[in-house]
């Protein structure tokens, strides 16, 4: 191998190092900034010219202009990109599949629902419950806490009945045989269904639409 041709798989690793540890698609102008000598010293045509010939051998991928007018590239492909902005969107807590959508680059839009579809089939994402019964639902990073949701509801439900005229005792004493009944009825044998009725499944947690 000529010194030629080892300098040029030297710079070549030095690329890789830097698109590994980023986050998203790098300009040649940010590429240039992270590479250390003795490459620091590359101009920007040199080393585009050097981004192309790896695009052309299929090791770097040529992502879409987006804050800028220069080309973007990275190592993986714009859906795994996709996949980090996802989890960055929703770093700070829950929120709706339109308010979600619009966190992402326009060029990225169209892999929004796709890319939400497979992480909650993953686990890695889940599905929230709305914040008010005309908004949609909400997506985050943890699993909903089911117990706060039950002991709003639960003390809404308490508030109404005392409204109406019942003891709070006695209303709190009937959702708790109420619940051994459901119980006591879940865990009854199961009659055979009917030939030809097929059972729906009910997990609808796992798919959305944004």
């Amino acid at each position: 191998m000529t010194d030629i041709d080892s300098n040029q798989t030297d710079l070549v690793d030095a690329i890789r190092v830097i698109f590994k540890t980023s986050k998203e698609p790098l300009t040649v102008n940010k590429i240039r900034d992270q590479l250390s000598a003795p490459f620091d010293h590359l101009g920007v045509a040199e080393l585009t010219d050097v981004m192309k010939r790896q695009v052309a051998a299929n090791v770097v991928v040529i992502c879409p202009k987006y804050r800028s007018s220069q080309d973007r590239y990275w190592d993986r492909p714009l859906r795994e990109h996709a996949k980090v902005l996802l989890r960055d969107a929703l770093a700070d807590g829950p929120i709706p599949g339109a308010e979600l959508r619009k966190k992402f680059p326009k060029y990225l839009r169209h892999l929004t629902e796709s890319v939400l579809d497979e992480e909650l089939a993953k686990g890695t994402v889940h599905r929230h419950p709305p914040v008010s019964l005309r908004a949609g639902f909400r997506f985050g990073l943890e699993r909903a806490d089911l117990r706060s949701y039950a002991t709003t509801e639960l003390e809404e439900a308490l508030a109404r009945l005392v409204e109406l005229g019942f003891a709070l005792s006695d209303a709190r004493e009937t959702f708790m045989q109420l619940l051994q009944e459901t119980e006591w009825a879940e865990n009854a044998p199961d009659e055979p269904a009917p030939v030809g009725v097929v059972t729906a499944e009910s997990d609808s947690w796992n798919s959305t639409v944004v």
